[in-house]
């Protein structure tokens, strides 16, 4: 875990039948982003309680993280086929930066 305590979350539904995002985030997104160094989870809302589907949360070293992200992320066809996989799958994507309030260095 790095020591920042911050995060980028993306919020989303999904365009597919049911389970088909799941197992797709789980057998294939998620293994290959952490090969290529991500600190990343799905969480899945419950019950209908939230409002979205699922929650993407990446941990950023840094704001100056993201300028790293594409290459790590898309930087070979593999990743690109993914993403634009992922891509079509969801719908209704929102995303934040937030900060872990209890971690040393939490300000402005």
């Amino acid at each position: 875990m790095m020591s920042g305590g911050m995060w980028h979350v993306e919020t989303f539904e999904s365009r597919v039948a049911p389970g088909v995002l799941e197992a797709f985030f789980k057998e294939e997104l998620l293994p290959y982003w952490r090969s290529r160094g991500f600190n990343v989870k799905v969480f899945v809302t419950q019950y209908s309680l939230g409002p979205a589907q699922f929650w993407l949360l990446t941990e950023l070293e840094s704001m100056g993280s993201f300028d790293r992200w594409p290459e790590m992320a898309e930087g070979e066809p593999r990743g690109r086929e993914l993403m634009d996989r992922a891509v079509g799958m969801m719908q209704n994507v929102r995303a934040s930066v937030v900060r872990d309030l209890e971690m040393p260095g939490h300000g402005r």
